[in-house]
C-alpha cells in the first residue's frame, strides 16, 4: 500500500467525521527511508484541545497532529513566527486525504504553499544580533576547550549555529535536525558541504563560521544586551469590523471571534460575539471543558438546558449575564420575530470549543 492510500485509510477508519486531513513529510519524497513515518494532520469539528500522538497502524509509523480549524491556524502562525513552517509544509507539500468542507483544504494548501515559497523575509534586528552573539560565544568556548569531549560537543553546536546564522542572514526558513541541513543545502550547498567536512577540526570550523559571521555583520559579544520585558507587551486592538468568522459554529447561530490565538495570540482566553437571527434557535451543543460567560448586548435571547431531566429556560435581557459550566448541553433561542439577539461571549479556553449534539439528553 502506498503512503497516501495508507494515510487515507487510516483517517477514514479512525476519524470518519474529519473536516479535512493532509499527509506529508519525507515519506512522500525521494528522501523516504525504512523508518519514515506518515505525518498526518487531521482537522476535527469541536475538538476539545489539539494534540500530537505517535502511533503505529497496520505496520505504518504515524505522527498524528489533531487540530480544530482554529488551533491549526494558531499553530501554523506560531511556526511561521519561529521561522520553522513544519505544519505548513505538511499541508502545502503533502496530499489532501479528505475534505468535507467544499474545498477549504485545497484553499488552505494553496495559501500556505505561497507563504512557504515566499520565505520568512529578513530577520528582525534582535534575532540577527542574537544569532551573531550565540555563534561568537560558541567560538570563544571552542577556542578555549581543552577537553576533547567538550570540544566535540561545542563543535556540533558551532555547526548548527553557523547554519542558522547563514539561513537567517539569507532570509530563509530555519529547521531542526535533518531539516536544518536540508534548508542549508537548499540555500547554500557549498557551505553545507564545508561544515560537514570540518565539523571535527576546530581550526577549520572556526574559519568557516567566522566567514559566515562576517557576512552577517561580524562577531558580537562585548556590549551585546538582550533586554527581555514580559510585563510591557504590545496591546492588541481588534476593531468591530475585524472580527473573524473562522471559528466553530452551530446551526442557527453566527459566531465571530475577537480575541483568540489566531487573532491576537491569546493562549488561555477566547472572546467573541454570537448573533441569533429573529425567531431562530441554535442546535443543541456544549463547550467541552470550557467555562463560558455570556453578556447580552441586544435582543431577548433565551438559554435552554436540562434540570431534573426537564427543559429549563433562562429568558435574558440586555445587560444580563449568563454562566454556562463545562460540558453542559444547552441551546440559545431568539423568540423575538423581528429583532436579532447579540451576545458577547468569553471562554476559559483559547479554543472556541463547540460540540454539537442531537439532543440535550446526552
Amino acid at each position: 500500500m502506498d503512503p497516501v492510500t495508507a494515510a487515507r485509510a487510516f483517517v477514514e477508519e479512525t476519524f470518519p467525521g474529519a473536516l479535512y486531513a493532509f499527509v506529508g513529510g519525507s515519506v512522500l519524497t525521494e528522501r523516504r527511508t525504512s523508518t519514515s513515518d506518515l505525518d498526518i494532520i487531521v482537522v476535527l469539528d469541536g475538538l476539545d484541545r489539539p494534540y500530537r500522538e505517535s502511533l503505529r497502524w497496520r505496520d505504518w509509523p504515524i505522527e498524528l497532529f489533531a487540530h480544530s480549524e482554529t488551533s491549526l491556524a494558531a499553530y501554523i502562525e506560531r511556526d511561521f513566527a519561529a521561522r520553522r513552517p513544519t505544519l505548513a509544509r505538511i499541508c502545502s507539500e503533502g496530499a489532501v486525504l479528505t475534505d468535507r468542507t467544499g474545498g477549504r483544504a485545497s484553499d488552505l494548501q494553496a495559501a500556505l504553499g505561497e507563504r512557504v515559497s515566499a520565505g520568512p523575509g529578513g530577520q528582525p534586528a534582535g534575532q540577527s544580533e542574537r544569532a551573531r552573539y550565540v555563534l561568537s560565544d560558541l567560538l570563544d568556548d571552542l577556542a578555549g576547550a581543552t577537553d576533547p569531549g567538550e570540544a566535540a560537543f561545542i563543535g556540533w553546536e558551532v555547526v548548527q549555529a553557523t547554519a542558522r546564522a547563514a539561513l537567517g542572514a539569507g532570509g530563509r526558513w530555519q529547521g531542526t535536525g535533518k531539516w536544518l541541513l536540508r534548508e542549508l543545502r537548499a540555500h547554500d550547498p557549498e557551505l553545507a558541504d564545508e561544515l560537514l567536512k570540518v565539523h571535527d577540526d576546530p581550526v577549520r570550523l572556526t574559519a568557516v563560521a567566522t566567514r559566515v559571521l562576517e557576512r552577517a555583520g561580524g562577531r558580537l559579544w562585548e556590549g551585546y544586551r538582550d533586554q527581555g520585558d514580559p510585563f510591557h507587551q504590545t496591546l492588541r486592538h481588534v476593531a468591530a469590523g475585524e472580527l473573524s468568522g473562522e471559528t466553530a459554529q452551530s446551526s442557527g447561530m453566527r459566531r465571530l471571534a475577537a480575541v483568540s490565538g489566531a487573532t491576537t495570540g491569546s493562549s488561555r482566553l477566547w472572546m467573541g460575539q454570537t448573533h441569533v437571527a429573529p425567531a431562530t434557535r441554535s442546535s443543541d451543543h456544549h463547550h467541552g471543558a470550557s467555562e463560558t460567560a455570556i453578556y447580552v448586548v441586544s435582543g431577548t435571547p433565551s438559554f435552554v438546558f436540562l434540570e431534573d431531566d426537564r427543559e429549563t429556560r433562562i429568558d435574558a435581557r440586555p445587560g444580563d449575564y449568563v454562566f454556562v459550566p463545562p460540558y453542559v448541553p444547552h441551546r440559545e433561542e431568539n423568540p423575538d420575530p423581528s429583532q436579532e439577539a447579540v451576545v458577547v461571549i468569553a471562554r476559559s479556553t483559547q479554543e472556541a470549543i463547540v460540540v454539537n449534539l442531537p439532543t440535550l439528553r446526552r
